[in-house]
């Protein structure tokens, strides 16, 4: 067995590097798609939005500047925003693994199991209502903030089943399996590999949670990503993790859509 582990871990060649290339190359790739897109079909970003503004509300982050202007584009932009984010983060991975170590289910955990499903969406729809709630009610009644504002821009503009539809497409189906194959997959592997289980989690978690450039729902990113990383700790796969990024994310939507 010694033996065998010893010849396990000499394969794994992934560590923070890695980690950091996956960041930089998915911002890139994501601009990158994103206005090969704009121009393949005439559209521009309007106005006073500019680059960062739009991008940075249909790529990982809804705020990368103070500029607040209302962009434009249809909302069908919203999944391309994030198509060459979803791509850089797929691809770090998947090369990290396979190229760089022993796969990407072995070293990664990436599989599921029907249990995955309940168990992940409990954790989530429970993380988005209580979670949330118990991080931000000690300070709303002191400060007047909405900590959805950034995501109710968005929602607000989905007037048709279309417009719904790309929403949740992009926030329910494409983030969850992307954000957790990257950030629960790669890079708690590798933060733990190089600082231990505690810090990996933690380190993990405030990447994820720094990296949407939302200032005032970090405390929450970092809080789901704790969650999701001790999902994954738990049951040694994505699939919890997986699901449960997908109820924390649909209880947003549809508080935002149809409850707000």
């Amino acid at each position: 067995m010694a033996a065998t582990e010893r010849t396990r871990a000499r394969e794994i060649r992934w560590g923070l590097p890695d980690v950091f290339i996956g960041v930089v190359f998915s911002w890139l790739a994501a601009v990158v798609v994103f206005f090969v897109v704009l121009a393949a079909v005439g559209l521009d970003t309007g106005g006073e939005t500019g680059t960062g503004s739009y991008m940075g509300r249909y790529g990982l982050s809804d705020v990368i500047s103070e500029e607040r202007s209302d962009p434009a584009l249809p909302l069908w932009t919203l999944p391309v925003g994030q198509l060459g984010l979803w791509v850089g983060f797929a691809l770090t991975t998947l090369i990290a693994g396979t190229l760089r170590g022993s796969g990407v289910r072995r070293d990664f955990g990436l599989s599921m199991k029907a249990s995955d499903a309940p168990v992940g969406l409990f954790v989530g729809v429970f993380a988005q209502i209580a979670v949330v709630w118990l991080i931000y009610a000690p300070f709303q009644q002191f400060f007047d903030f909405d900590v959805s504002e950034a995501a109710r821009q968005i929602t607000d503009r989905a007037a048709t089943r279309s417009d719904i539809a790309f929403v949740m497409l992009g926030v329910v189906v494409g983030a969850p399996i992307f954000e957790e194959l990257f950030f629960r997959g790669l890079v708690l592997r590798a933060f733990e590999r190089k600082w231990g289980a505690t810090l990996g989690v933690l380190a993990s978690s405030a990447l994820f949670g720094v990296v949407h450039l939302q200032l005032l729902q970090l405390p929450a990113l970092m809080a789901f990503g704790i969650i999701a990383a001790l999902l994954v700790k738990r049951y040694k796969r994505l699939g919890p993790a997986i699901w449960a990024h997908v109820g924390f994310n649909l209880i947003a939507v549809i508080n935002l859509i149809w409850l707000a």
